[in-house]
């Protein structure tokens, strides 16, 4: 059995089919390549000058006003805050788990209880103190599109007084 390519009107028997097919990949992956470099120039552009849309992207607390920019959700943002209160008063996030779970407070995918990783991105999230962190994680190989921590690897660029804080830095737990 044979396949033909009929817009190039090539055979895959043909050995000087093979040949082109391959250049032709090749050329095609390099375009894509070209591309996606593009493309990340002009996702790390928009996060140095502060203008990527994934600043505004709401976590539990906020949500994205009429013009997409992030307000404070009140019922949310007083369960953070209650969050870092339990947590200034020195419970574990285990202790606070079970604390929301018995006053029956939802988690942020409206389960009944909370998971500790949960609680601890809440209480290590910049948003909460209204900054944005940029670049957190990226795309460390195109044909995967598998994303990556940011370990130092890349620059990380951090907009301060962004959006209304819920906590302010005197409630900041420590670790």
């Amino acid at each position: 059995m044979d396949v033909l390519f009929e817009v190039e009107k090539l055979y895959l028997h043909n050995p000087k089919a093979v040949r082109l097919l391959t250049i032709y990949a090749s050329v095609y992956q390099n375009e894509s390549e070209v591309k996606s470099a593009y493309t990340r120039w002009g996702i790390r552009t928009r996060y140095a000058n502060g203008t990527s849309a994934t600043a505004n992207l709401p976590c539990y607390g906020y949500r994205c006003d009429v013009n997409g920019e992030l307000v404070i959700e009140p019922t949310e943002a007083a369960v953070v805050r209650m969050i870092y209160n339990l947590r200034s008063q020195g419970l574990s996030l285990r202790k606070i788990v079970c604390e929301l779970k018995e006053r029956a407070i939802p988690s942020p995918t409206g389960k009944a209880t909370w998971g500790v990783e949960t609680v601890r991105r809440i209480l290590q999230n910049e948003k909460y103190k209204g900054h944005v962190l940029l670049q957190k994680t990226y795309v460390s190989n195109f044909f995967t599109g598998k994303r990556t921590n940011n370990g130092g690897e890349l620059p990380k660029y951090l907009i301060e007084g962004h959006h209304e804080a819920i906590i302010t830095s005197g409630e900041t737990p420590t670790f």
